[in-house]
């Protein structure tokens, strides 16, 4: 009877034996499949991580391209025979000084529409173009207006009379008020 119940006590030990071997390997391919899962879930950071930089550089790029090409056009716009323009106003200026030299050609007193079929340029241009003659010359040009804003230019050359020197000065104190309209207009 001892005999048996050692065999049944080897039995059970045995059994626990192999059981508790059962949940040590359990346990361990559990912990072996949270650290594959752990590291799986990094890896997956890593390539979100890395999607979102490949996008990211991806936008910069068109951006560069984008950049480029406007600096290309920009470069092929301006002719190589033209000396920069130092400021936006280089064209004012030149289109100013050839309204200056027709008025000194043809002195008289020129509507808007007028100077506008005369230059070649919109009735915006002109405005303003009118405006940088003033300023450019104002012992000869005078700026005036008539009825419902109609703008007058006239050209006085110096050897006009006194009284019409007289008239002008009168009417420089209407043409500052009428270059104040000109800038509201423009």
């Amino acid at each position: 009877m001892f005999e048996e119940l050692l065999e049944v006590y080897k039995k059970k030990v045995a059994e626990s034996e192999g059981e508790l071997q059962e949940r040590q390997a359990m346990i361990g391919l559990i912990m072996a499949v949270e650290n594959i899962s752990g590291m799986l879930s990094t890896k997956q950071q890593n390539v979100d991580l890395l999607g979102r930089l490949i996008d990211q550089v991806d936008h910069l790029s068109k951006e560069v391209a984008d950049l480029k090409s406007q600096m290309k056009t920009r470069h092929t716009r301006s002719s190589p025979g033209r000396e920069p323009k130092a400021s936006e106003g280089y064209a004012m200026d030149k289109h100013t000084a050839n309204l200056i030299d027709l008025l000194k050609e043809r002195p008289g007193r020129y509507t808007t529409s007028e100077l506008v079929e005369m230059l070649g340029l919109n009735k915006t241009t002109v405005i303003s173009v009118m405006k940088r003659a003033v300023d450019m010359d104002p012992s000869h040009v005078k700026l005036t207006q008539g009825k419902r804003r109609k703008l007058f230019l006239a050209y006085i050359p110096d050897d006009q009379d006194q009284s019409a020197k007289t008239e002008a000065e009168a009417g420089a104190e209407d043409s500052e008020r009428i270059r104040l309209e000109l800038m509201s207009m423009t």
